[in-house]
């Protein structure tokens, strides 16, 4: 696992890996200030292994850094041929029509539906669902209980806050925030952030 310290995301891979009957054999250190995991497991070094050929050819990789730095590892990691597995915990329902890209993270509860497309590096929280013939881009997180009609677009990099509900047909542009309990009832343009029922873009002073 690449990234540790206290946070949910962590312990998130650490139980879905379990709950499929494997092993995570340990994690590195990311960043300066790195904190161990809450669930200690063995620290095997920092992200300098990331440049390592034999290192990246007998592990699979779980990213559990979050943002910007998530992406940025998980394409570094692709460039150079490692392999990051999707992370599905047991208790999530995914369709067998429907796609889900290199190193996203299902948590459990997660419901995808038919013929949905989840793009890479995802993170998809606990019991929150895709409808059918939704695509999701890469490197979104989507928080625990969000949940999406049939047909609705959500770009790259975009962050969906907790309980938000998005109706069909609507498009959230690249690199939008979506406030936790927002209700999104038409497209929302890239970079901004929404808010409110119905959602209204949040004009700060």
């Amino acid at each position: 696992m690449v990234g540790g310290g206290p946070g949910s995301l962590p312990r998130n891979i650490i139980e879905a890996f379990e709950a499929q009957g494997r092993q995570l054999k340990g994690y590195l250190d990311v960043g300066e200030n790195a904190e161990p995991l809450m669930h200690p497991r063995e620290r095997l070094g920092d992200e300098r292994l990331l440049d390592d050929p034999g290192f990246l050819a007998s592990h699979d990789l779980a990213v559990a850094v979050r943002g910007p730095m998530r992406q940025a590892i998980c394409r570094k990691l692709l460039a150079r041929k490692a392999s990051l597995p999707v992370i599905i915990h047991p208790a999530a329902t995914i369709s067998v029509t429907a796609t889900v890209g290199e190193g996203t993270i299902v948590s459990a509860g997660v419901v995808v539906q038919q013929d949905a497309r989840i793009g890479r590096f995802c993170i998809l929280n606990t019991s929150c669902s895709i409808d059918h013939d939704s695509v999701v881009g890469d490197n979104v997180s989507v928080s625990p209980g969000v949940h999406t009609a049939g047909n609705v677009t959500i770009e790259d990099d975009v962050f969906v806050g907790l309980g938000a509900l998005i109706i069909g047909g609507v498009t959230v542009g690249a690199g939008a925030t979506v406030g936790a309990g927002a209700v999104i009832l038409r497209n929302v343009a890239e970079g901004v952030t929404v808010v409110g029922n119905p959602a209204r873009e949040l004009v700060r002073s």
